[in-house]
């Protein structure tokens, strides 16, 4: 499917709207995966800690 260019200003604002929109929907994604990232880190630094805590108990357990 081919699309004619825009020719008219009012066609090429239509194009830079519906551009600005998608950058704008790509910042708040990418913002919010940030956010997930962050959320991940935090559990594996507590899942590293609960897995170094245990490995602490299971060896006093069989030190003894």
């Amino acid at each position: 499917m081919t699309k004619k260019k825009p020719t008219t200003v009012k066609d090429w604002e239509k194009v830079c709207e519906n551009l600005r929109a998608a950058l704008h929907a790509m910042i708040d994604e990418e913002a919010k995966m940030k956010k997930q990232i962050d959320k991940l880190e935090d559990q594996l630094v507590m899942s590293h800690g609960v897995i170094k805590y245990l490995e602490m108990k299971l060896e006093r357990t069989n030190s003894v």
